[in-house]
């Protein structure tokens, strides 16, 4: 048997944002999480919740940025 696509037709995600104030100046820290799988990831840079979100065939590399513009 087959095993099944992470994928789904819907999916819930929560994201964290606060702010650590141990580094010096501050800076934001944040947690993604998948509610039905129960899979977090903590992440200090944007990317990073870009590469969670792939994981689960929500956002595929080829649509990951936007087109460049034609000169």
């Amino acid at each position: 048997m087959a095993e099944p696509s992470r994928s789904s037709p819907a999916s819930t995600f929560v994201i964290r944002f606060w702010r650590d104030w141990s580094a010096g100046a501050g800076r934001w820290r944040g947690r993604i999480e998948h509610v039905q799988s129960g899979e977090r990831a903590d992440f200090v840079h944007p990317e990073d919740i870009l590469r969670f979100l792939r994981g689960f065939g929500i956002m595929p590399d080829d649509q990951a940025s936007p087109p460049q513009a034609q000169e």
